[in-house]
């Protein structure tokens, strides 16, 4: 990709060069101070429509102000990509150092010219910079072809309700989900929750706590209590809060005796514990 840093720099010495200030400089393309502030620091790029005009504006050609060549994107400033693409073949390396200078539907565009010659890794490199279509494409094809493992990688630019139907498909074939799991839905996390706590009991649900909405690990904690006391709740503690456990704790003292809370005693506050044990035996 190009190097922002260096672009950045090299808008700043060209525009000094000409006596301007970041707000001259903003006025005479149109755009905000902040954005002429945010190229020289290195911290985006100019709009690729901007390229022309600030090469014009500076004397110079786009390459120079980009610091390298590319007849790819020289297609695209010049409105001709459609026939470039028909003539030429391009890269994977190509496109990714365009990609941030392009509109989503021109990036679109180029990446259904070269998506065959594209490693994953280089795909998600460029997904933020194609349209949410692409990245739907992208997901239904690995999970189609069962490579669930690397669906992780796609799944923070895909729409949850898309990833909600293929974590049910691949729980459907016997598929864990642990890797999407940050990124489905409150409700098809609880649905998976009751599903495993039915199938594997309570401490199943490690894997999937910390994605899990307080009310829900209350519920499923509520049920495991009232089927097996506090002898399962060593793993899921640490994600349930201290009030209910403190709740749970007393309880399980005024039915069991002291030694039933021994596996959530790390998790209670220490004066609900000393309280607890004085009015029981104090």
């Amino acid at each position: 990709m190009f190097n922002m840093v260096r672009v950045g720099s090299k808008i700043s010495e060209l525009r000094k060069a000409h006596n301007m200030t970041q707000m001259e400089l903003a006025d005479k393309v149109g755009i905000s101070f902040q954005a002429v502030s945010n190229w020289e620091r290195g911290l985006s790029m100019p709009d690729i429509a901007k390229l022309p005009e600030l090469a014009d504006l500076f004397g110079v050609t786009i390459d120079e102000l980009l610091g390298q060549k590319s007849e790819l994107l020289e297609s695209v400033v010049q409105d001709r990509s459609a026939e470039y693409l028909q003539s030429n073949t391009i890269t994977a390396q190509e496109f990714t150092e365009i990609a941030p200078l392009l509109k989503p539907d021109k990036a679109d565009e180029i990446f259904s010219k070269v998506e065959s010659s594209f490693e994953l890794s280089e795909i998600v490199e460029i997904l933020p910079f194609v349209s949410s279509g692409v990245a739907h494409q992208l997901a239904r094809k690995l999970a189609e072809s069962g490579d669930y493992d690397r669906l992780g990688a796609v799944a923070p630019f895909v729409e949850q309700g898309l990833l909600d139907r293929m974590a049910g498909e691949m729980l459907s074939e016997g598929e864990v989900v642990e890797r999407i799991l940050p990124f489905l839905s409150s409700d098809t996390l609880a649905q998976l929750a009751m599903s495993r706590y039915r199938e594997q009991g309570f401490p199943a649900l490690t894997g999937i706590a910390p994605f899990l909405s307080q009310d829900v690990l209350v519920q499923i904690a509520e049920w495991e209590y009232a089927k097996h006391g506090l002898k399962h709740f060593v793993a899921m503690a640490p994600f349930l809060n201290r009030k209910f456990l403190n709740g749970l704790a007393r309880q399980a003292i005024q039915t069991d005796g002291v030694q039933a809370i021994s596996p959530i005693v790390p998790f209670l506050d220490q004066s609900v514990l000393s309280d607890l044990i004085m009015d029981k035996y104090l």
